[in-house]
């Protein structure tokens, strides 16, 4: 049960999703009808300057809508008024999506939220040599840019097999109102 007085300023809703394949892409693809081939054709988004398959836009959206109805137990304790994003970075197969709500104002029985939906994606995993432990797609395919660097998107942690490589990148920042119903 989600009530109005159990909500509070800063606080934050959070989903992820870490199961994104080219089957998956080629399964929402064939569902959604958006057949556009830099969804499921390494071939033809290489061709298109990508570098491998990426993820529609309305697939990531559609965790970000997931959030708030899962929040509200598929509008039993309220409705989704607005969602209001901006698609700013690619979602590639293997990344983990992290989506993000902040309650920002309360008015009422509206709750407002900052969002935002994060890719990291894993690069590379070295021992403490600097030899490559593991190699994931990103380091394969050269998805990490000069631009990634420079905007310091580049990030390390130690995991079980050595220092892990990756970017985490906003994909969709923006903002989004529900009511609830009591």
């Amino acid at each position: 049960m989600v009530n109005i007085s159990d909500i509070k300023v800063g606080k934050v809703i959070k989903n992820e999703f870490n199961q994104i394949t080219r089957e998956l892409l080629k399964e929402y693809a064939k569902a959604s009808g958006d057949t556009n081939p830099i969804h499921t054709s390494d071939e033809v988004a290489i061709k298109a300057g990508l570098k491998g398959v990426i993820g529609h836009g309305l697939f990531s959206f559609g965790f970000i809508s997931k959030l708030f109805e899962d929040f509200l137990n598929q509008e039993e304790y309220g409705k989704i008024i607005n969602i209001d994003i901006s698609m700013r970075g690619m979602v590639r197969c293997g990344d983990l999506l992290v989506t993000e709500a902040t309650v920002t104002k309360i008015e009422g029985n509206k709750v407002f939220f900052d969002v935002k939906q994060t890719t990291l994606t894993n690069v590379d995993i070295k021992d403490k040599d600097g030899n490559l432990v593991e190699q994931f797609e990103a380091g394969e395919r050269g998805y990490i840019s000069d631009k990634d660097i420079e905007r310091n998107l580049i990030k390390t942690k130690e995991v079980d097999k050595g220092t892990l490589t990756y970017r985490e990148r906003i994909s969709m920042p923006g903002n989004a109102v529900i009511e609830l119903y009591n």
